[in-house]
């Protein structure tokens, strides 16, 4: 089930960055609409990726902390507050990488609610 839950807030925060990347300040100076696709459709495998990579072994080790809470409202919010944290180093590390400052600030809120998202689709089967 952690799996399915990464693979579920991966998806989710894919389409936040897409979203947020696609409609941003500068969307009159993009180039075509087949790179802007591609570029989209990058974004999301590359999400969903990381998600699958690293999901499972922050879902695991967050869930061992919480394993005395039995609140499941409480476990969503704390996977909200890892996946801010781990969106915003994971952005500015590859954003600096690129050469793209504020990479961090945008994908923080996309992985926290990915992350979030995530853990509440599979709050029914999670061991608490």
């Amino acid at each position: 089930m952690t799996i399915l839950g990464s693979a579920i807030g991966g998806i989710l925060a894919g389409f936040l960055l897409d979203f947020a990347l696609v409609t941003g300040q500068n969307f009159d100076e993009l180039t075509p609409t087949v790179s802007i696709i591609e570029g989209a459709l990058v974004v999301w495998g590359a999400s969903i990726l990381v998600f699958l990579i690293l999901g499972p072994v922050l879902g695991w080790g967050l869930g061992f902390v919480l394993r005395a809470t039995t609140n499941h409202n409480l476990h969503i919010l704390a996977f909200a507050a890892l996946g801010v944290m781990v969106g915003f180093g994971v952005g500015e590390y590859l954003g600096r990488l690129d050469g793209v400052s504020g990479l961090g600030t945008i994908a923080a809120p996309a992985v926290g609610i990915g992350a979030a998202l995530g853990r509440w689709a599979i709050s029914n089967h999670a061991k608490t």
